[in-house]
């Protein structure tokens, strides 16, 4: 860090800053800044946003109090049998083994996984009738390990690689040994390890991948029931990279297990405001719209998908009850986007890429590609990347320079802004953009003033592709643009006929109206454009309530920004939340952004983590 090269930079940095606040046009700058500054603060959009007066009136409203009837009915529930569930699940067998499975399973205790592969290697040979040279190898390491009796996991702490991750991820105080090791020893273990060695080997033989997932399937599901955070946390880390119909799974058993939670616990209760009630009112809205859609049964198929990704709103927001488990929250939300983000930049560098469908070729002969990671869209990855890259600008800038977590947040951040560059989506950029514009008028404005330096030196650096591609922005001549406004006035059609209830919700019933209202003979499964899609599928009704619901998520997140000083982590992470927020529903205008259900997801699960903050920073207010 102390080298000639960075000494050299960080001198010439601090000459031309001060340099810059000392000459005419920064001068110059400054007195347009601050009238502007004061125009906005005291303007009627600022007042709206920042008046508190009764902000939540709504949650005792007749709307709010049928909207809670469900959480009323577990209430009940809970009154007649909670103490009859606690006391069985405290005395079951199957409870006590799974504690067992659970704590030898994240001990990693040789002797319990050696039994485990070993037994797994014998019954799939004898299932196969075939004994291969990796099943010897495999077998023999199983072997070994059933030799010793060590918890692998209790060698992770004092580990100088560990230790070096731990400090760049942010996680300094993880503790490894988060295990019982007096349930690492005993036989209930040893015959717990044979039986699931007996299951993954039959299922192996029917199928390889599912039979290997077996073992993890039997952490997974207990540990989640156990605590719905650990399901929290999955469902965050996981979400880009799981399939929608596993990642739906994991989402219902965690909801399911803060109800078992709820059930058998008194002290706990559930949280419920006026974003919440504003996603269960939007939810009713949509079901209407299936109930008489033009695709009844397919509608309420994307319905069900609704509810279980904005109902998971409601497991983060009442799950996440420390600034601990939230800071965790948003630092796993980062690194799994890096992860996504560095895979997309392999796919650029090696080509893993294939296809050029989302190309015009004729228009851009230099583009070769457009990376989609993960998410199996150059768009869907863009809309994704735009919910990450504010976060990850927060710890980038909250860490000293002295420390590793600094520029590990620093390369997380570069990586996810570069593959934002290379998904080449244009509407993302433009959303970055607005996001950008937020976050720096918020932080800091004065940094205004490098604006046009930096638009001056960026078609000097930027590939000749990206510079097309930003000026080919209302091209009509674009095939992708021109594809797209004959699709938007096709929906126009349509919501004229449409508008008050709208035609039910997917891609079924919107293929059986919009073809009598295409233009150009264009094919479309959608509006792509967000706001387009929910008036033709809901009716007027269904878009406002969303609008209500982001404004009012955006009035929540102020009260969070304006506690205390504007530059501390909460300040930051409401202001990041919300830019990113923004940012994503501008690109909206361009693209029907909840077409990807796993974006959807993601998007209600930072709406839950800004909530999650606002409920935390209120309780530390009300302790001073």
């Amino acid at each position: 860090m102390n080298s000639f090269i960075l000494s050299a930079v960080a001198t010439f940095f601090k000459s031309f800053v001060g340099m810059l606040r000392k000459s005419g046009v920064y001068a110059l700058f400054m007195k347009i800044y601050n009238s502007i500054s004061s125009a906005w603060k005291n303007s009627s959009i600022i007042s709206f946003i920042s008046n508190k007066k009764n902000d939540d009136r709504s949650v005792n409203s007749i709307t709010a109090k049928v909207l809670y009837s469900p959480f009323r009915f577990i209430e009940i529930l809970r009154s007649k049998i909670g103490e009859f569930i606690e006391k069985n699940i405290a005395e079951s067998v199957i409870c006590d083994l799974a504690k067992t499975y659970l704590h030898n399973f994240m001990a990693v205790n040789t002797r319990f996984f050696g039994i485990m592969i070993l037994t797994t290697v014998i019954i799939y040979c004898i299932a196969n009738m075939n004994f291969s040279k990796i099943a010897a190898i495999v077998g023999a390491v199983g072997a070994v390990m059933c030799i010793f009796n060590f918890n692998l996991m209790g060698f992770l702490n004092p580990s100088k690689v560990i230790n070096f991750l731990k400090n760049a991820a942010g996680f300094e105080n993880l503790d490894f040994e988060f295990y019982a090791e007096e349930r690492t020893k005993g036989k209930t273990r040893l015959v717990i390890a044979l039986v699931t060695g007996i299951v993954t080997g039959v299922a192996m033989s029917v199928n390889m991948l599912y039979g290997m997932a077996i073992p993890f399937g039997i952490f997974g599901v207990p540990l989640v029931l156990y605590a719905p955070i650990v399901g929290v946390y999955i469902a965050v880390f996981s979400a880009p990279f799981l399939p929608t119909m596993a990642l739906a799974g994991l989402c219902i058993l965690t909801m399911f297990s803060l109800v078992i939670k709820y059930m058998t616990d008194k002290n706990y209760g559930f949280k419920f405001e006026s974003t919440g009630i504003l996603i269960l009112l939007f939810l009713a809205v949509l079901f209407v719209s299936c109930v008489f859609s033009f695709a009844r049964g397919e509608s309420l198929m994307v319905w069900a998908m609704y509810l279980v990704f904005a109902g998971f709103y409601f497991a983060i927001l009442n799950t996440v009850k420390t600034k601990e488990q939230l800071y965790g929250l948003f630092k796993l939300l980062v690194i799994s986007g890096a992860l996504v983000a560095l895979y997309g930049i392999m796919q650029y560098l090696f080509g893993w890429t294939t296809s050029n469908a989302w190309i015009d070729e004729e228009m851009f002969e230099d583009a070769t590609m457009r990376v989609y990671s993960t998410l199996g869209n150059p768009n869907v990855l863009g809309e994704y990347l735009l919910l990450v890259l504010p976060v990850a600008a927060v710890y980038m800038l909250k860490y000293q320079w002295k420390r590793i977590s600094k520029w590990a947040y620093i390369a997380m951040f570069a990586v996810l802004a570069l593959c934002l560059v290379l998904t080449q989506s244009r509407g993302c950029w433009i959303g970055f953009m607005v996001s950008v514009a937020i976050f720096v008028t918020f932080y800091e404005g004065k940094i205004w003033v490098l604006i046009p330096i930096v638009l001056c030196i960026l078609p000097f650096v930027l590939p000749q592709t990206i510079i097309d591609r930003v000026l080919s922005i209302g091209d009509m001549d674009d095939s992708s643009t021109s594809y797209r406004v004959y699709i938007w006035m096709g929906t126009l059609g349509m919501i004229k006929h449409y508008w008050l209830g709208g035609i039910g919700m997917g891609e079924a019933a919107y293929s059986q109206v919009y073809p009598f209202f295409s233009y150009n003979a264009i094919v479309a499964p959608h509006s792509h454009n967000l706001y387009l899609q929910l008036l033709v599928e809901a009716g007027i009704s269904g878009l406002l309530i969303f609008v209500i619901m982001q404004v009012v998520f955006a009035k929540k997140m102020s009260i969070v920004y304006k506690f205390g000083d504007k530059k501390n982590t909460d300040s930051m992470l409401a202001l990041a939340i919300s830019s990113g927020v923004i940012g994503f529903l501008a690109q909206s205008m361009f693209d029907y952004t909840f077409y990807n259900y796993r974006v959807m997801a993601i998007f209600f699960m930072i709406m839950a983590m800004g909530m999650a903050l606002k409920t935390i920073k209120e309780r530390e207010v009300q302790k001073k």
